[in-house]
């Protein structure tokens, strides 16, 4: 659904444009908040911060057509606004905030510094390699192996069909591959 069909839609009727929106980003918006929360939040509270994300986008949806953008970019902001919100909340109350002038706060033994900073440092590598891959296959690898979606869920969002999602998925990953031993990263000895 793009944002001029959504626009006239919700002259129409507000309360179907608001069903159809829901339904059509329902996935797209548990996914970005549960991979957000997933580490400290229940069922319920991943739940409530979707609840939370229709409710801000319907709240706070531009009606004049001032906005002309891209509809599912600014979903997906709001969702990942709110699941960041929601973290900091769950994470509060859990007493996993260390605040930097707390001169007695420490990092938990079974946390390591180095670890943590090579671990983000490919992860970041990875995923400028994957969008060097181009459209639509990065979108594509990132919905499959990120978002875990399935081919025939990939062959609806992109208009094609399941066989040429999983050919193109196929030859993304080889692209990857080589790109990451380009990078001086051993795929064989699970050096990733």
């Amino acid at each position: 659904m793009t944002d001029s069909e959504y626009r006239k839609m919700y002259e129409k009727s507000p309360d179907r444009a608001q069903t159809a929106l829901f339904d059509e980003y329902l996935k797209y918006v548990y996914a970005i908040v549960y991979n957000k929360l997933r580490s400290c939040g229940s069922r319920e509270d991943i739940e409530e911060c979707v609840g939370d994300t229709f409710s801000a986008v319907f709240i706070s949806y531009d009606r004049e057509g001032k906005f002309n953008g891209d509809l599912k970019g600014f979903i997906g902001a709001v969702a990942n606004r709110q699941a960041i919100q929601m973290f900091r909340r769950l994470s509060s109350k859990a007493g996993n905030t260390v605040y930097i002038d707390d001169e007695t706060a420490e990092i938990p033994d079974g946390e390591s510094i180095v670890d943590n900073a090579e671990r983000s440092e490919r992860r970041s590598i990875l995923l400028r390699l994957i969008k060097s891959l181009g459209e639509p296959e990065s979108t594509m690898v990132i919905q499959k192996y990120y978002y875990n979606m399935n081919s025939t869920e990939i062959a609806q969002k992109h208009k094609m069909t399941p066989a040429v999602v999983r050919v193109k998925c196929s030859r993304a990953l080889k692209k990857l591959k080589a790109l990451l031993s380009e990078e001086g990263y051993d795929l064989k000895e699970g050096n990733v």
